[in-house]
């Protein structure tokens, strides 16, 4: 479970230095080029693409909707991986039969396996069909829209052309910033068996 996660992480981190998200209208969004898309250019100070990556367009379109789906995922998990490293807890059970509370699941990667009070099978089993069922019904991609722009009513929309794009480059660097930072807590818990927070708090900074 624990290789399944890192691995994962990295995975998604990797989409991340293919960012390209397009600003051309719905129609033309996989005929667009790397040149066209926000932020393509943003960490490398210029276009840099020495594989010739980019030059196709409709594997660019679907790089870019990775990328931004697995931004908004690791944003989330670096807040709930710091909010349960803080002993922050939802109040109630976990699990009434096998008289688990929220307070009594350990933070980190311990919580995953290893442990008396680690998530059981069943709690994994819920949270990824909750998971399935968003992304085929709420968060499915329309191919006929921009990368990322799903949700309906749960996202907001800026009808402002510089705003949008403004709010769309923040998503995409703060996604990418998320995406190396669960990474690096994810495997420092494994070296450390230690929550950022934890190695902060106790000054065991170094994993080795």
């Amino acid at each position: 479970m624990v290789k399944l996660i890192i691995a994962s992480t990295i995975l998604a981190t990797a989409a991340a230095f293919l960012g390209v998200a397009p600003s051309a209208p719905a129609p033309q969004l996989h005929a667009a080029g790397i040149e066209d898309y926000i932020g393509a250019d943003i960490e490398t100070a210029g276009l840099w693409d020495p594989l010739g990556l980019s030059k196709d367009t409709d594997r660019l379109y679907r790089w870019r909707c990775v990328e931004i789906k697995h931004g908004r995922v690791a944003m989330l998990a670096t807040v709930g991986y710091l909010y349960n490293d803080l002993k922050l807890t939802l109040p109630g059970v976990l699990s009434p039969s096998e008289g688990i509370k929220f307070e009594n699941v350990p933070t980190g990667l311990a919580a995953t396996h290893g442990n008396p009070n680690s998530v059981p099978i069943a709690g994994w089993v819920q949270m990824i069909f909750f998971i399935g069922v968003m992304e085929t019904t709420v968060f499915k991609q329309d191919p006929a829209k921009a990368p990322g722009d799903v949700g309906g009513v749960f996202f907001r929309r800026y009808s402002d052309p510089a705003e949008k794009a403004d709010k769309l480059k923040s998503e995409l660097k703060n996604g990418r910033l998320a995406m190396m930072g669960i990474m690096g807590m994810l495997v420092t818990d494994q070296l450390t068996g230690l929550g950022p927070v934890t190695q902060l708090m106790t000054t065991k900074v170094v994993p080795f």
